[in-house]
């Protein structure tokens, strides 16, 4: 399935519109199947389109009992951590919506188990399988990374989880969600900002291997949707 790209002129205007269409499909998903499943993600775009739905009028339409949130992947820090997605994700957003503690599926924290146990503490937790996703949101790094699958480091094909040790951006210790799980999203959408995105937006465009562009091999069942603004997108 081919990608689709949308240019919006600046940041602000690039989390103010997927703020308002991930909104309208949850809202679809809500109305079709009683829930929607909604992967989000750190970083300053998705933390900022997490904000603009907070500050949107439209926030009051959504029953929050009803969403529930993963996270493509996660610092292995302690709970509460600056670092933390989670906690970004709630200052942002969460911590100000009606939304169920149970329903927001967090990775672990580190409590002093290894990075390894806290993968097979989320995989237990999740032994059923992890849902098909209603929306993943997938920032990227400027190297081409996704959640944190990065290039010459295992992906973790046939599981829905890996850790990582020895990240190359720091924290060194991370979780995250694997293609595996986050291709299983029907809307897969790619957001980025900035001109030291540029360059991976290009390679992502013109299907770089995943080993060096890991957000290459992003793919919606539905459909999969780079978002950028004018900057990021000033290389395609």
């Amino acid at each position: 399935m081919s990608r689709r790209i949308e240019i919006l002129p600046t940041r602000p205007a690039l989390e103010d519109r997927v703020a308002a269409e991930l909104v309208t499909l949850v809202l679809a998903a809500v109305e079709t199947r009683g829930r929607a499943d909604v992967v989000v993600t750190g970083g300053a775009v998705g933390i900022g389109t997490l904000a603009a739905i907070g500050s949107s009028s439209s926030v009051s339409m959504v029953d929050w009992t009803r969403v529930h949130i993963w996270w493509g992947d996660e610092r292995f820090v302690p709970a509460g951590h600056v670092d933390r997605n989670d906690k970004q994700a709630r200052d942002a957003l969460f911590d100000h919506v009606a939304i169920p503690v149970g329903n927001l599926h967090t990775f672990p924290t580190d409590r002093g188990q290894t990075v390894d146990e806290a993968r097979d503490e989320f995989l237990a937790e999740h032994v059923a399988g992890l849902p098909d996703f209603d929306v993943v949101l997938s920032g990227i790094g400027p190297d081409g990374h996704t959640a944190s699958l990065f290039p010459g480091f295992p992906h973790g094909e046939g599981h829905d989880a890996i850790a990582v040790s020895n990240s190359p951006k720091p924290p060194g210790e991370r979780l995250s969600l694997t293609f595996d799980a986050l291709n299983r999203g029907r809307h897969v959408w790619i957001v980025a900002s900035g001109l030291d995105k540029a360059d991976a937006i290009s390679r992502i465009v013109h299907d770089s291997p995943e080993s060096e562009t890991p957000a290459a091999s992003l793919r919606g069942v539905d459909e999969t949707v780079v978002w950028v603004d004018s900057d990021a997108a000033s290389r395609l």
